[in-house]
């Protein structure tokens, strides 16, 4: 049972960085001041046991082993007059360096395993209102590739600034419904308004679209009308009259 066990732990070293560095955490020492006599023993153990085991010892293993014993004569011999770096502070900073890539790579692997469970919803074709203009020769294409080209100057208009997406989580939504109010406000009156001039005041993508679906179904329910004069579209209030009756959207 000991034997299962031992493999179990040798197995699960990558390289002779990753046993060092659990040696080193076992004896709760610190990287820059590795006990390199004590650290050395154990590390053969650990390949006497790999050998025992019959496992194959990777030629890592043996270059580290041979390193080791290298750092441990250099520190049993005297020090020479002129100071010397520490001969143990190469290894020093490779171990810090993988022990950071292990960390690194620890944190991507959650953030992978993170997203396993994430289901993003695909894109939905608007669903536009079927609708039929008093103008026959102007099409819902035309209105359409006009809100596009309004849609692109009010994009162009907006600039990033510090603190531009402060409180957008929990920001009320630009419905449909308040869309619909403020474009009969702007059509209360007699006088034709400029298309373009509906979209006045409005900052964010989604306030667009909701202005454009509702200027749709006011078309739709005859409460605005749309001509096109000298290639410019103009807008008006339409047959019908009164309160527009709210659905829920």
């Amino acid at each position: 049972m000991a034997s299962e066990e031992l493999s179990f732990k040798i197995a699960a070293f990558e390289g002779p960085l990753d046993l060092l560095l659990h040696l080193i955490s076992k004896n709760k020492v610190s990287i820059w001041d590795i006990p390199i006599a004590e650290i050395t023993d154990q590390y053969f153990e650990y390949m006497a046991a790999m050998q025992e085991l019959d496992m194959e010892l990777g030629g890592e293993f043996l270059v580290m082993a041979s390193q080791l014993l290298l750092i441990k004569s250099r520190m049993l011999l005297p020090a020479p007059e002129e100071e010397e770096e520490d001969p143990r502070m190469e290894l020093a900073e490779r171990l810090e360096e993988y022990r950071r890539y292990k960390l690194i790579a620890a944190d991507m692997d959650k953030l992978q395993h993170s997203r396993d469970n994430v289901v993003f919803k695909g894109e939905e074709p608007l669903d536009f209102p079927k609708v039929k203009l008093e103008n026959k020769q102007l099409e819902v294409g035309t209105l359409f590739a006009a809100f596009m080209t309004v849609l692109q100057r009010g994009a162009e208009k907006v600039q990033l600034k510090p603190g531009s997406f402060r409180g957008v989580i929990g920001r009320t939504n630009y419905s449909i419904r308040l869309a619909t109010t403020n474009l009969l406000g702007k059509l209360d009156g007699d006088d034709a308004v400029e298309f373009g001039d509906l979209f006045d005041g409005l900052h964010a993508r989604g306030e667009y679209v909701a202005t454009f679906l509702a200027l749709l179904e006011l078309i739709k329910e005859n409460f605005v009308s749309v001509v096109e004069d000298d290639g410019k579209i103009y807008c008006m209030r339409g047959e019908k009259d009164g309160e527009y009756a709210f659905e829920e959207y």
